[in-house]
């Protein structure tokens, strides 16, 4: 199997993100012959688990937050009234944390479940997630409906669109769009063969399109960054070898930026890119827009900040283990996943 059909795959000098292979391969069998009949369905899966009572689970504070269950929380999405949303890949759900601490999961049901890895909030409330082959939508009345999308394509990374759609990369490579009425995913841009699209590296741009990374996997392949219009038009710019972008984000310059190894790189609507360089010693994970012109990542275990300036400062983040995504909270805060830890954070930058 070539490395970019494989699902266990991961980016060139990291460590492959884990995989629930088993449940992929059992779910290839069943959902191989029906990988074109996108269907919306609900059940029970929208209930929250019970059990989990206001503050019950909140440890030091607002600082930290433990998740039940060994849930590898991935992906984050925050809502304007300061609701959390937490995608949990190991126990293949989503998880509300409400500004008091409360926890709920609203966890899948067994059928085409799996781990959930990418999670985007909608303007009406509604929480899009990406599963394996399955599109999802947790409703604001708790309800959740999937649409089977079958392999090869295996959704990962997953942003709400300039035209309120959930837009997503998928394994094969190509970039899909789903429905915001009728929930149906489809295909929008084939990508080439050449490429991969790191998970949870797609993210709306400033000029009615989605940006996202892609990494050379084949001979002729180029690093780069990748652009698609809301007609399906692809666009893409050359990055030089090596540069392995992956997270990626819209700045707060009208720009786009991404981790690279090695630093931070961004890039204009124009194409333009310019490259600022971290610590040899720290390699960037996620990236967020922040106040006052700053662009923020995290490492393993620390938080980044560069400055409008080019200077970058880190600082080390107590307990962290593994932090895999980061959110912009007003008032100059923000919210770490702990992926290893199985912890949300509560991080406020020194002064």
């Amino acid at each position: 199997m070539s490395p970019r059909a494989d699902p266990r795959r991961g980016l060139a000098g990291r460590a492959p993100r884990p995989r629930h292979w088993g449940v992929a391969c059992a779910a290839l069998v069943v959902l191989a012959l029906s990988a074109a009949d996108c269907r919306d369905a609900s059940g029970p899966a929208g209930s929250p688990v019970p059990g989990m009572s206001a503050g019950a689970l909140r440890q030091g504070g607002d600082s930290v937050i433990t998740l039940p269950g060994n849930s590898a929380a991935a992906s984050l999405a925050l809502a304007p009234d300061g609701t959390l949303w937490v995608a949990e890949r190991a126990v293949g759900g989503v998880a509300r944390i409400a500004p008091s601490g409360t926890i709920t999961q609203h966890r899948l049901s067994e059928r085409g479940g799996g781990e959930v890895s990418g999670i985007a909030r909608a303007g009406d409330g509604t929480v899009w997630f990406t599963t394996i082959m399955q599109i999802g939508r947790l409703h604001p009345d708790g309800r959740i409906t999937r649409a089977d999308f079958g392999y090869p394509e295996y959704p990962e990374g997953i942003t709400v669109g300039p035209d309120g759609a959930a837009w997503f990369t998928t394994l094969d490579p190509a970039i899909g769009r789903a429905d915001a009425t009728t929930g149906q995913p489809s295909i929008m841009a084939v990508l080439p063969s050449t490429i991969e699209v790191p998970a949870d590296s797609i993210t709306t741009g400033p000029d009615q399109a989605v940006w996202f990374s892609q990494v050379a996997t084949e001979p002729g392949g180029s690093d780069g960054i990748g652009r698609v219009s809301i007609d399906g038009t692809y666009t893409s710019w050359p990055l030089p070898p090596g540069t392995a972008p992956h997270y990626i984000t819209a700045g707060p310059d009208g720009a786009l930026w991404f981790t690279q190894r090695g630093g931070i790189g961004r890039i204009t609507v124009r194409g333009e890119v310019s490259s600022f360089p971290v610590p040899q010693a720290e390699l960037p994970n996620c990236i967020a827009p922040g106040p006052e012109g700053t662009v923020w990542f995290t490492t393993a275990t620390k938080v980044g900040r560069l400055a409008p300036s080019g200077k970058v400062t880190l600082w080390s983040v107590p307990g962290a283990v593994e932090l895999s995504a980061l959110v912009a909270v007003p008032g100059g805060r923000f919210w770490l996943a702990d992926s290893k830890a199985d912890v949300v954070r509560r991080f406020s930058p020194p002064r």
